[in-house]
C-alpha cells in the first residue's frame, strides 16, 4: 500500500512558474485565498514562540490586517525566493516591533478584523505543537498539512470514487473497497489512478502559484513530501 506521500509520485516539471496569487493580491478572492492558506501556519509559528493563544490571535490579526492595508504583499519579490520566506521574514519583523511596543497593539483599534477560526486553530495547534520544535518547522508542517487537506477537498469524482480513495488512503485493500463502494476491482484501480493523478496536479498547481522558477517548484514539492512523511498520521478521510 502506497503512503500518502507516494500519492504524489514523481515530481512534475513545468516550463514556467508564477506568483499569480501574489501578483493578483489586489483582487479580494486572491487575498482571501492567500489568507486561507497561510494564517494557520503563521498562528502556529507565533504560538510556538511562547505567546499565549489570545496574544497570538492579536498578533496574527494585526500582522495580516496591516499587510493587507499597506498592500505589502504586492512588494514581495519573486526573485528573492518563495512566498513563505517573505511572510516569515515580515512576521519576524512584526514580532520584534510588537515586543518593543510592549505588546500594546491590540486587535481592532480602527483596523478591520479578519474572520479567522482561531478556536479551531488552537485545537489543531494543541495536537500538532511539540515542545522544543522550532517555530519555523511547525510553520512549514502546518503549511503542508493545510495544502494537503485543501487539495483533498478539491478532488472531483463520483461519491463512490471519492469513497474508494478515502478507503484506499486509510489502508483498505481493493477487495474491501470494492465491497464497500459497489465498484468492481478494475473500476477501483482505475478510479484510484485517476484521483492520484488529479491530486498530484492540484497540489503542484497550488505550489506553482507562489514560486518563481522550476528549481523552486522542485524544491517546494520535495519539501512538501518530506513534511508529509514526517507526519505519519496524515491519513484523514477525504472530505471532498
Amino acid at each position: 500500500m502506497d503512503s500518502d506521500t507516494n500519492l504524489m509520485g514523481k515530481q512534475m516539471r513545468f516550463q514556467t512558474t508564477r506568483w499569480n496569487l501574489v501578483r493578483s493580491a489586489s483582487d479580494r478572492h486572491s487575498l482571501d485565498e492567500l489568507i486561507t492558506l497561510y494564517w494557520k501556519p503563521l498562528y502556529f509559528y507565533v504560538r510556538q514562540h511562547g505567546y499565549d493563544n489570545e496574544t497570538a490571535k492579536d498578533i496574527v490579526q494585526g500582522f495580516l490586517t496591516g499587510l493587507l492595508e499597506r498592500r505589502a504583499i504586492l512588494k514581495a519579490d519573486p526573485a528573492r525566493g518563495r512566498f513563505r520566506t517573505f511572510l516569515l521574514s515580515a512576521l519576524s519583523n512584526y514580532l520584534k516591533d510588537w515586543s518593543k511596543a510592549g505588546g500594546r497593539r491590540k486587535r481592532g483599534g480602527g483596523q478591520a478584523t479578519l474572520s479567522l477560526d482561531f478556536a479551531r486553530g488552537e485545537r489543531e495547534y494543541s495536537l500538532n505543537g511539540h515542545q522544543g520544535e522550532s517555530p519555523e518547522l511547525l510553520l512549514n508542517r502546518a503549511w503542508a498539512m493545510g495544502l494537503w487537506e485543501r487539495s483533498l477537498r478539491e478532488l472531483t469524482g463520483t461519491p463512490e470514487q471519492l469513497q474508494a480513495f478515502s478507503l484506499y488512503r486509510s489502508g483498505k485493500d481493493y477487495r474491501t473497497i470494492s465491497m464497500v463502494t459497489g465498484l468492481t476491482e478494475p473500476e477501483v484501480a482505475a478510479s484510484l489512478r485517476r484521483l492520484k493523478l488529479q491530486l498530484k496536479s492540484i497540489i503542484t498547481s497550488h505550489i506553482r502559484e507562489t514560486v518563481s522558477s522550476s528549481e523552486e517548484l522542485d524544491a517546494e514539492l520535495a519539501e512538501f513530501k518530506s513534511l508529509l512523511s514526517w507526519r505519519a498520521r496524515i491519513r484523514q478521510p477525504a472530505s471532498a
